[in-house]
């Protein structure tokens, strides 16, 4: 039996809503051609699930839930056969374009593309998948350069290509313009006048929510609103620090602290003037980027405690998708809630799971090992059979240390017998004894390390 998973994507979330769009179309002939293999072929063929990612990019592997789901899938042996429309709905990238063929074959699991027809079983497909594959790529990086390129110039003529932002509002007849919002501009001011009078961002983030000011409202490009939100820290501080509000318009804001004599012209940081009015005076402005450094300063050797604890860090979690050592991380939500969680190390992996489930399901195994008392008695057996191949070793460490704390007694004893007969060289004697003592600590320090390890 042939149990398929039918991989479909689209890039943009615009893509996803359309109802008749790509996604219903791949999964229309797709699903067609199962039945045709039902018709035609020996062997039964079932569709087992339907991974389906929306506003997915396949330039690599990571933020595609649903492309990591069907691996998963495909190791726990649910999935024997991969069906797509085209190789550039499942990859972008010729690397893991081969990487994931290489994956399948290994699992024993037959790939399907009905747009480009070939059999990864002879070298003849294998060529193919990698042409088509490095065509793909290429396809993407030249989209991807012509993007760069429209948006440098567009932002070196002072258009704005970016979000909605607080204070303005965009001309739909005159892409790239912005007009001033006398409402949220008074909104705009007053962060700035707050923050000049408290000196803190979250004093100004509890001030502004108070006095009943929120974030900007507004509706995306596909019609989902967008509601206001109070002030947070992360949004006071680009408000305070946006240029965009003197009327300047940032290029290149991603290397603004990367020495600009080692990035090619193309990729400096630089500012132009914008296309719009400013609504914050400039002297006003530059008082709190004076603030702003100042607060800065004094803060920055400012001992700061730990906020949070990874129980499975430094080499106690691995991720079972490619193998690679697993790190706690942390990230922040749209309404500043904190998520915790563990990630994969390896950039061609990008797998991750929630702290709790993970630390969760760790301590679920620990109980349930310390309930089962034959699982125990095997762990006992283990250590002590450890213990027995190291014994003779721990034998010599307790010898040696015997012969070194003699050594150490015997110089103490001579160290007083030369104090009680000469008095005038009781400083000395006394410096000697304690070198002697932090000897001995050191001693009985190691001891107690040799003992634990031999009763452990």
């Amino acid at each position: 039996m042939k149990r398929c998973g039918l991989y479909i994507r689209v890039s943009t979330d615009r893509q996803a809503k359309v109802a008749e769009g790509s996604l219903k179309a791949q999964d229309e002939l797709l699903t067609r051609h199962i039945e045709l293999k039902n018709r035609l072929a020996s062997e039964e063929w079932v569709i087992v699930d339907r991974y389906i990612d929306e506003g997915r990019s396949a330039k690599d592997t990571q933020g595609r839930p649903q492309y990591l789901r069907l691996m998963d899938d495909i190791r726990r042996g649910r999935i024997n056969t991969v069906m797509c429309m085209a190789l550039s709905r499942i990859s972008r990238s010729t690397r893991d374009l081969l990487d994931m063929i290489e994956f399948l074959k290994r699992s024993d699991v037959d790939f399907i593309c009905l747009k480009e027809d070939f059999d990864t079983t002879t070298a003849q497909g294998k060529c193919f998948v990698t042409i088509m594959g490095a065509l793909n790529e290429f396809e993407r990086e030249q989209t991807s350069e012509r993007t760069r390129l429209v948006m440098l110039a567009r932002g070196e003529r002072g258009l704005w290509h970016a979000g909605p932002i607080l204070g303005y509002d965009r001309l739909p007849e005159k892409k790239g313009y912005l007009v001033p919002n006398p409402k949220e501009s008074s909104v705009v001011n007053a962060a700035f006048d707050t923050y000049l009078e408290c000196g803190s961002i979250l004093k100004t983030c509890e001030l502004l929510t108070a006095n009943g000011y929120r974030t900007k409202e507004y509706v995306t490009h596909e019609g989902c609103l967008h509601r206001a939100r109070p002030f947070v820290y992360t949004s006071v501080q680009n408000l305070l620090t946006n240029l965009a509000y003197i009327g300047k318009r940032e290029i290149n804001k991603q290397w603004m602290h990367h020495p600009p004599e080692q990035l090619p012209e193309s990729q400096r940081y630089k500012t132009v003037d914008g296309v719009w009015e400013p609504i914050v005076p400039v002297e006003k402005f530059n008082q709190v980027q004076a603030l702003l450094r100042q607060n800065h300063e004094h803060n920055r050797n400012e001992v700061r405690p730990s906020r949070h604890f990874y129980l499975l860090n430094g080499g106690l979690l691995f991720c079972d998708a490619c193998g690679s050592q697993m790190e706690g991380t942390a990230g922040t939500g749209k309404l500043g809630k904190i998520y915790y969680y563990y990630h994969c190390t390896s950039r061609r992996c990008g797998f991750r799971l929630p702290e709790q489930e993970v630390e969760q399901a760790v301590f679920e195994l620990l109980r349930a090992a310390s309930q089962d008392d034959a699982l125990l008695e095997r762990i006992v057996e283990k250590v002590n059979a450890k213990l027995k191949r190291e014994l003779p070793k721990l034998a010599e460490q307790e010898k040696n240390l015997k012969c070194e704390l003699a050594v150490i007694r015997a110089k103490a004893d001579q160290l007083l017998e030369q104090y009680a007969e000469i008095r005038e060289g009781a400083v000395f004697v006394k410096e000697k004894l304690a070198t002697l003592e932090e000897a001995a600590s050191s001693f009985l320090i190691r001891m107690f390390g040799w003992a634990s390890g031999r009763t452990g």
